[in-house]
This record gives structure tokens, C-alpha cells and sequence, in this order.
């Protein structure tokens, strides 16, 4: 083996992972008690390989509890210090690239020969196959022989002599291709059963997928929105009290009760809730007038986006055609636009066709506090978003498609 082997089989690998660094950060305190669940501790003692299978239903928290446990394991796991960690975040709304079982494969196993070569071994015989191929990755059938010789090489890693472990994170994995999902999800369970001499640890994040609580068997399964009600119960009171309404002791109670009870565990009800009652904030509404408003939104997730959606129905024709354009920019631009494009798009979109417009008169169609016309126009199906390094994000808010 040489260096420069294995960097052309790593190169050969290399996929852009896209959802990671737009997943919601976790609510300061929340999702602690992963660390002491019993299915956790069950599931990450142990020194054999087994898979945990987090499922939530939408809006619960999935990705968040995916992204939180792929941030802190390395600190808060005793067993997983020198651990080879790779992952995987399958995305329906970025596209077909995303929900790609062959690039799952291809993420996963870069990430663990990135980190440790002497997974080389399991790769020579089939990187050889694949530099033989014609070289035209989007051709069908170089891809299939491709994915099919990555599925043998997975499962050849499970007898590999490895010291650490390996950590798998994978979320969403309903968003992930139909096509071959029974198949992928028997590879990583055979990854686990039939592992000898390499301790293999799968985090794996699905809303409820038919099959998968029967090919995974005895392995251990948490049910995420029976165990999120102290989280919600947190951020309620932190939003409902001086952060934002400044309920007074005894509305407090009765409104963070309420929303604990009404939100069933669906982390993203309890925020729209938030932005709801955000104007209230500094409206001088009587706290019962919150109270009365609070109880008046829908209790379903999917309600509640229609009676956001009426309510944006009822805006000016400036305000509905902005919150369609900006809807439509989301849905279906290929990557996030940041609020920059946003502000120009709306602009170039406002001037009149025949007219070439100068700097002046395009600068003066220019929406000035974009930010708040988002929020406004979008009725909080768009969030704002900024990424490390780069411009304010605009993405759909979470389960609203």
C-alpha cells in the first residue's frame, strides 16, 4: 500500500454532506438525559457491536439529538475516547445526492479510512475494480458496481483488527431513498451481528419506518418524544418568562404546563408556538389575553401551519406575493440562499421587464431590514440562519414540508 493509494481511494469516496451545519442547535440543558438513559447505557457499555435506533415522530428533535450526540460523544462518552467517528445526514429538501444510499456508503467509509488507513486492507481488491471502470461517475451503471462493491467492503470491516471503536451516526433515515432502504438498513445491521474483532457503535435517527424496528431486533430503541418533556418544559418557561413575555409566577405555570402537555414532545410545535406569541411581546396584552391566545392556536403540527398560512392569506397583495417568491426561492433553489440574494432577487423581480435599470434605481428597489421582511412575509415557514464563516442562510423551518 502506498500513500498515494489511499488518497486516490479516498478522493474516490469524498462526498459534500450537506445538512449537518443547518441542523438546529440544541436549547441550552436539552437532551441530557441521553447520556444516563437506560437504552443508551445498554447500548454504549457493552464491548460488542449493536445499533441504537432513536425514533420521533416530526418535528421532535431527531436531527438536533443526532447533531448534539455527534458534537459532544467524544467528551461525554468514557468508552469512545480515540473512537473513529463517521457519519451521515440524509436530506429529502437538498435533493436526490442527499438521499443516496451510495453516498451514504461513500460518507461513511471515507470517514473511517481517513482516520485509520489500515482500513485500506478491505478497499484493495475493489478500489483495483473501480480504477478499472470508465470513469464517468454519473453514469448508472458505474455507480451500481461502485455501491455494490462499497456494501462488501462495509461488511468485510466488521472482522477488521481493530482497537478502537468505530462510532456510525446516521440521521433521518426515512429521508433517506426508498430504493434499496431495506437492504442498507440489513447491512447495518449485519455490520453489527456478525462483528468479531471490531466493536462497531450505530446511532441511527428515523421518524417510524416499517421495517426497521424488525430488522433491528433486540437492539436498543428510544422513543424520543416520551423523553423530551423536561426539555420542552425548559425552553417553554425560558420564552414565556423574561427572555420574551415575562409572564408573572402563576400564568407562567399554568402557560409552560400547557404547552409541555399540548406539544406531545414535538420540539418544533413548542417554537412556532414561541414565534406566535412573539408580537404580544411587547404589545401590552393583558397576561389573561396571552393566556386566551396561547390556547387558541391549533395543538396539531400540521393545523398550526395552516393557520399560519391563512394568516399570511390575509396579508396585502405586496406582503403575499414577497411571502410566495421567497417560499418559491427556498423550495426550489438548490442550495440555501442567503439574505443578500434574497434582497436582489426581490428587487430584480419588482422592476419593470422592458426597463434596464441603473445602480440608483435597482439600489432603490432594494428591501432595507430584509431580515424582518422574511420573518414577516414567510410567517415562520422560512428561518434565519448563520453558518460558521459564511452569510445569513435562509431554510425552510424544520418539518414544514
Amino acid at each position: 500500500m502506498t500513500k498515494l493509494t489511499t488518497i486516490a481511494c479516498l478522493a474516490a469516496l469524498r462526498f459534500d454532506n450537506k445538512r449537518y451545519d443547518r441542523i438546529s442547535k440544541e436549547y441550552q440543558g436539552s437532551f441530557q438525559w441521553l447520556w444516563t438513559h437506560q437504552q443508551y447505557i445498554e447500548w454504549s457499555r457493552p464491548p460488542k457491536s449493536s445499533l441504537l435506533y432513536v425514533e420521533g415522530k416530526p418535528g421532535s428533535g431527531k436531527s438536533t439529538v443526532t447533531k448534539y450526540f455527534r458534537e459532544n460523544l467524544l467528551q461525554r462518552e468514557p468508552d469512545a475516547k480515540g473512537a473513529i467517528v463517521s457519519d451521515f445526514f440524509y436530506s429529502r429538501r437538498d435533493g436526490a445526492l442527499q438521499t443516496s444510499h451510495y453516498n451514504m456508503l461513500r460518507s461513511i467509509l471515507y470517514g473511517i479510512l481517513n482516520q485509520n488507513e489500515s482500513f485500506f486492507y478491505h478497499f484493495q481488491r475493489e478500489h483495483r475494480e473501480y480504477q478499472s471502470l470508465p470513469h464517468d461517475p454519473d453514469h448508472d451503471k458505474h455507480v451500481e458496481q461502485h455501491y455494490e462493491s462499497l456494501k462488501r467492503v462495509a461488511l468485510s470491516m466488521a472482522n477488521h483488527p481493530c482497537k478502537e471503536r468505530i462510532y456510525l451516526v446516521l440521521d433521518a433515515v426515512d429521508e433517506s431513498n426508498d430504493h434499496d432502504q431495506d437492504n442498507i438498513l440489513q447491512l447495518l445491521a449485519d455490520w453489527c451481528s456478525k462483528s468479531r474483532c471490531c466493536v462497531v457503535k450505530i446511532f441511527l435517527s428515523s421518524r417510524p419506518i416499517g421495517r426497521l424496528q424488525t430488522i433491528i431486533g433486540t437492539n436498543s430503541h428510544i422513543l424520543l418524544q416520551k423523553e423530551t418533556r423536561g426539555d420542552i418544559k425548559k425552553f417553554a418557561s425560558s420564552f414565556l418568562g423574561p427572555d420574551l413575555l415575562n409572564l408573572r409566577d402563576d400564568f407562567l405555570q399554568e402557560a409552560t404546563n400547557y404547552i409541555v402537555d399540548e406539544a406531545k414532545g414535538v420540539f418544533t410545535w413548542a417554537n412556532l408556538i414561541k414565534e406566535e406569541l412573539r408580537p404580544f411581546a411587547q404589545g401590552g396584552y393583558r397576561q389573561r389575553e396571552i393566556m386566551e391566545k396561547l390556547k387558541s392556536f391549533p395543538t396539531d403540527l400540521e393545523e398550526l401551519y395552516e393557520h399560519i398560512l391563512r394568516k399570511l392569506q390575509g396579508g396585502s397583495p405586496r406582503d403575499i406575493r414577497d411571502g410566495l417568491k421567497m417560499l418559491q426561492f427556498a423550495l426550489f433553489a438548490r442550495r440555501s440562499l442567503t439574505v443578500e440574494e434574497y434582497r436582489h432577487a426581490l428587487a430584480i423581480s419588482d422592476l419593470d421587464q422592458l426597463f434596464r435599470p441603473c445602480d440608483a434605481s435597482f439600489e432603490s428597489e432594494l428591501i432595507h431590514g430584509m431580515e424582518d421582511r422574511i420573518i414577516y412575509c414567510g410567517g415562520n415557514f422560512l428561518e434565519i440562519k448563520r453558518q460558521p464563516g459564511k452569510f445569513l442562510q435562509i431554510n425552510l423551518t424544520p418539518s414544514s414540508i
